[in-house]
């Protein structure tokens, strides 16, 4: 009977036991619920302006069940009943404060305590489930992280507004001393740039300005004028430039640009005003040098010298003038010494050189007395000798005695045309200048200033 009573006794004492645990159980699992069900009060509280006071991480650590095992444990009962009772006991009340240890673990971390309560939410009614599922989600840790990004954007963004602010502020400030520290491009930027434009694109540019002119009326000033500045201020205020506003910042283009298309248009010019000196250099020189020994001297003296006869002939066509005394005005040099010794030098020269550059120089000549009519009139006939005498010198007899037919017809003066006519000859063919002097007798005689000449070619 002892031993059944003792049986019992075990019996009862582990139903009380497995009871109070099926309690503390049922109480940590109502307090969890609590727990859960506060939370969403948390989330509340963390919207708030104070979520670092109320967060949802520590309310599991302040609704834990790990001192209400202590209250509940039944330490005096196992006195009354054997020990093997309050081992049971132990034993439960030991499994109930280490699962009460992993639910404190499990607030401290969401995810784990999530997992757990989506199992014990399983076993419970649809309601719990529900619960359980929902509102995990509103304690999830992310919620925190949201939160805290959140606030850290709305303090990114103030910082961002200050920061554009200031910026704005800065630029602000910034704007007026832009306008002081840009300068403006001096003369020489500007004439840099202007220079880099072709001729065509500066004429547009002047038109643009108002300046209605073109190539030729340019080479026409720089033809009259040598003064380049001078050109410049006539072209300026006689187009009323200065009052036009224009601006190089704005229009690309200002006052600066007439002196750059003037000189463009210089350097397209063989002959132009402020030539004129230089010319006027080298004709006083070329009159006083003399044909010298030295074939090579005498070639560069006629190359030069023909040259500046072509200068000559550019000006009276370009300037439209016809009489040579004008031009030796202009230029402030004698402009019949110098034909006169530029022909007397090609004279001297030209029969040792080319065929060819006699009918150049026949071309050239005839050009030049044609251009200027004092001169036409006073070495036309000369030029005509001069060139027909080159002729024979070549060996082109033919052309060289047509040429003296020609001037045997247009002119009176016998005696001076057969007499250059002989002597041309008298080098080549002795007998044919003895029978053009005898020839000469028909027309000329003791009155003629050349009678005397012819007689010294008959009687050698």
């Amino acid at each position: 009977m002892a031993n059944t009573s003792k049986k019992k006794m075990t019996a009862t004492a582990k139903k009380s036991a497995a009871a109070k645990a099926e309690t503390v159980k049922k109480e940590t699992k109502g307090e969890e619920v609590k727990s859960i069900a506060v939370k969403p009060e948390a989330k509340k509280l963390t919207t708030a302006k104070e979520p670092k006071k109320i967060t949802a991480a520590k309310e599991p650590e302040k609704i834990t069940v790990a001192k209400e095992p202590e209250k509940l444990t039944v330490k005096e009962e196992p006195k009354k009943t054997v020990k093997k009772e309050t081992k049971a006991e132990t034993k439960s009340t030991k499994a109930e404060t280490k699962s009460a240890k992993a639910e404190t673990k499990s607030a401290k971390t969401v995810k784990k305590e999530e997992t757990k309560t989506v199992k014990a939410a399983k076993k419970e009614t649809p309601a719990t489930k529900k619960s359980v599922k929902e509102e995990p989600k509103k304690e999830e840790t992310p919620v925190k992280k949201s939160t805290k990004k959140a606030e850290t954007k709305k303090v990114e963004a103030k910082e961002e507004k200050k920061s554009a602010v200031k910026k704005t502020e800065t630029v602000k400030e910034k704007k007026p001393a832009a306008k002081k520290a840009a300068k403006k491009p001096t003369k020489k930027e500007k004439t840099a740039v202007y220079e880099v434009l072709s001729l065509e694109e500066c004429i547009q540019r002047m038109q643009a300005m108002g300046v209605q002119h073109v190539y030729e009326d340019y080479a026409r000033f720089l033809m009259d004028e040598a003064d380049i500045k001078k050109l410049e201020k006539d072209i300026i205020e006689g187009n009323n430039l200065k009052n036009a506003d224009f601006a190089y910042e704005k229009d690309g283009y200002d006052t600066d640009l007439v002196a750059v298309t003037l000189g463009k248009v210089a350097d397209t010019m063989d002959i132009k005003a402020m030539d004129y000196k230089d010319i006027k250099k080298d004709m006083n020189t070329a009159v006083k040098t003399t044909i010298s020994e030295d074939a090579e001297v005498n070639a560069a003296e006629y190359l030069k010298e023909f040259k500046i006869c072509e200068k000559l002939l550019m000006i009276g066509q370009r300037k439209n003038i016809g009489d040579s005394a004008i031009v030796s005005e202009l230029i402030g040099a004698d402009v019949d010494a110098f034909v006169a010794h530029f022909f007397d030098l090609a004279y001297a020269i030209l029969p040792d050189w080319q065929y060819d550059d006699v009918k150049f120089y026949e071309d050239f000549a005839y050009a030049v007395l044609s251009q200027y009519y004092d001169l036409f009139t006073k070495y036309q006939l000369r030029i005509l000798m001069d060139v027909a005498d080159l002729y024979i010198k070549h060996g082109d007899f033919q052309h060289g005695d047509e040429c003296y037919g020609y001037i045997f017809r247009d002119n009176q003066i016998k005696d001076y045309i057969y007499y250059r006519f002989a002597s041309v000859y008298e080098d080549i063919d002795f007998n044919k200048a003895k029978a053009l002097a005898y020839e000469s007798l028909q027309y000329v005689d003791g009155r003629y200033t050349y009678y005397q000449n012819i007689m010294n070619i008959i009687n050698k």
